[in-house]
C-alpha cells in the first residue's frame, strides 16, 4: 500500500487529536474513494455532452 503524507495547520491537528475515537486514516481513505467516484461520474457526463 502506498503512503500519502499531508501537512495540516497545527490548530487542525489539535482538533483531530481531540477525537481519538475516529480512525482518521480510514475516514480519509473512504472520503478519497467517494471523491474519485464523483469525479468519474462527472467525467462520464462531460464526455457524453450532458454538462
Amino acid at each position: 500500500m502506498a503512503t500519502f503524507t499531508v501537512a495540516i495547520p497545527e490548530d487542525l491537528k489539535k482538533k483531530i487529536d481531540s477525537h481519538p475515537e475516529v480512525n482518521w486514516p480510514e475516514y480519509l481513505k473512504q472520503r478519497f474513494v467517494v471523491k474519485i467516484h464523483e469525479l468519474k461520474k462527472f467525467e462520464e457526463l462531460k464526455n457524453k455532452g450532458k454538462l
